[in-house]
């Protein structure tokens, strides 16, 4: 497993859900920190599994599974987040704990997300992500494509993909719902991760009194759906009434035989 296979299991965004139907403008301009607290739970025993059966050769990061014994919080994730009228700004870091930024050398996980705002929600113009030493990733609309680059957009670039009228990205899709409606049914979301195009569909469950923050919140929990080829579960709950999640809870496949969950440490007054 190399440092970008790693950082992928440690800081692969809780994806979230936006709807896809009209939504209202947001009525006033929001600029807030949103700060959360990422755990995953390992088992090593399957991720020693899958590398028997797959005939792959476990590298020196696999350490870090042998680290996290049971459940562990390996980092924190800051979300400054900038909406206007019409255009938003979201720039992430996610830093690691002190024992895996020892392993792994104070890698970070970078993220920005620039683009517009209309009636159909936050619509993606360039999303870069970093990767602790991994090269630049870059996505950028450009006329009816997205074009993929790493570590320039002044070179060409490596691959591009279709999207169909709207583009989220990995950042986008946790902030879609901040004074607008949450859907009443499932969605079909386009993101890009900086490197491809991908197509999500979530499903809204049922509501919870969600404990958080020292009280209950009411909360609405939506899930991924799974397939033969994509096996990786995903929850959120998003509060009633900020729309804002409160918790992402990741199943990953038996690759990597861990679950991740991110949790919101306290809503920030918008």
């Amino acid at each position: 497993m190399n440092s970008f296979s790693l950082f992928r299991v440690f800081f692969w965004a809780a994806l979230t859900v936006a709807s896809s139907g009209a939504m209202a403008q947001i009525s006033a301009p929001i600029n807030a920190q949103f700060e959360y607290e990422l755990k995953i739970t390992a088992d090593p025993a399957k991720r020693a599994a899958y590398l028997k059966q797959s005939g792959d050769a476990p590298s020196p990061y696999e350490q870090v599974f042998n680290l996290v014994k049971g459940s562990m919080q390996v980092a924190t994730v800051v979300d400054k987040v900038d909406i206007r009228k019409d255009q938003y700004h979201i720039n992430s870091t996610g830093t690691l704990g002190s024992v895996l930024s020892t392993v792994l050398n104070d890698q970070k996980l970078l993220r920005d997300s620039v683009g517009s705002v209309s009636s159909a929600g936050l619509l993606t113009n360039t999303y870069q992500e970093k990767r602790g030493n991994t090269e630049l990733l870059i996505a950028k609309v450009e006329k009816s494509l997205v074009n993929f680059y790493k570590v320039s957009s002044r070179t060409p670039p490596v691959g591009n993909a279709p999207f169909p009228g709207r583009l989220l990205d990995m950042l986008t899709v946790g902030y879609q719902f901040i004074g607008r409606d949450l859907p009443a049914k499932s969605v079909t979301l386009p993101v890009t991760d900086g490197r491809s195009l991908k197509t999500y569909t979530l499903v809204r469950g049922e509501p919870w009194d969600f404990p958080f923050d020292g009280t209950n919140v009411k909360a609405i929990r939506y899930y991924k759906t799974t397939s033969k080829d994509d096996s990786a579960t995903f929850e959120v709950w998003f509060s009633e009434k900020e729309h804002v999640p409160l918790r992402s809870v990741i199943g990953l496949n038996a690759q990597y035989g861990a679950t991740i969950q991110v949790d919101l440490k306290k809503i920030p007054k918008l």
